[in-house]
Parts: structure tokens; C-alpha cells; sequence
């Protein structure tokens, strides 16, 4: 299998890697940890952030690993280019695949879109679509599933 680490150097981080990165499954650890060794360009979205410490239960020692992973990446805010690329591509999803992008994830992709990054999702299916349209996609959880 290529090495999908090496065929980009820079990334955007969607939530669900975090989360499993969190409960400790290895497949989203080896992957953060690869961008990190590496010393690639990571990016991860405010939405991003948004979702994690939205969680009502977290507690301090949760909120300060979260903390520890975003720091070694760069939080990109949303400002009125991601927003608009986001529209665009929620339009283009509902026209010409009669998908509705939802909001958070439209954002996600835009960053990764405007940061010419691949996208590391476990949740590869919601955005294979947009292939079509240069997104390039990893999911490291690929290989064990």
C-alpha cells in the first residue's frame, strides 16, 4: 500500500481522529503521531476545535489533551474565504450530487481545499465525492477495516 503520509505535506485534522485518537485507537494515534515525526504542515479547523470542547463531560485532564493535540498544529480560523468556499461547496454537493454537505464538515473541507491539504478522515464516504474536484482524502483506519 502507498504511504498516503508521503504523497502530501500538508494535512487538516476533521474531528473524528481526535476522538479516536483520545480513546486510544492506534490507528488515529500512529497516524498523528506519523504527521508529527515527519514534521508536516497541520492544520485543523476552529470547527474543529468547536466540536471537541463542546462535549459537556469533559473533564480537565480530557480538555488539556485535546489542548496538547491542537497545539501541534495550526487552528485555522474561519474567516470569509472558508466561509465562502464552504457555501460553494454545500451548492455543488446539493446540484450536482443531491448530497447536503452539512455546515462543520463543508468548513472542514474548504480549509482543506484552500490549503491545497489532504483531508484525514475516518468518514472518507461523506467526502469521496469531492474527489472529483482535486480533494484528496485519508482515512488510516483504511487498512485495518
Amino acid at each position: 500500500m502507498i504511504d498516503p503520509v508521503r504523497l502530501s505535506t500538508r494535512y487538516v485534522v476533521d474531528t473524528n481522529i481526535i476522538i479516536y485518537t483520545l480513546k486510544g485507537m492506534r490507528e488515529a494515534v500512529q497516524a498523528l503521531e506519523q504527521l508529527e515525526e515527519d514534521a508536516l504542515e497541520v492544520y485543523y479547523s476552529t470547527i474543529v476545535e468547536a466540536e471537541l470542547f463542546s462535549f459537556h463531560e469533559l473533564t480537565t485532564e480530557q480538555k488539556v489533551r485535546i489542548r496538547g493535540i491542537l497545539d501541534l498544529g495550526e487552528i485555522v480560523d474561519v474567516d470569509s474565504e472558508v466561509a465562502l468556499k464552504a457555501a460553494e461547496l454545500r451548492a455543488l454537493s446539493k446540484k450536482n450530487y443531491q448530497r447536503k454537505l452539512k455546515l462543520p464538515d463543508a468548513i472542514v473541507v474548504a480549509t482543506a481545499f484552500l490549503y491545497s491539504a489532504t483531508l484525514i478522515t475516518r468518514n472518507v464516504d461523506d467526502f469521496k465525492y469531492l474527489r472529483d474536484y482535486g480533494l484528496r482524502l485519508w482515512n488510516p483506519f483504511e487498512q485495518y477495516e
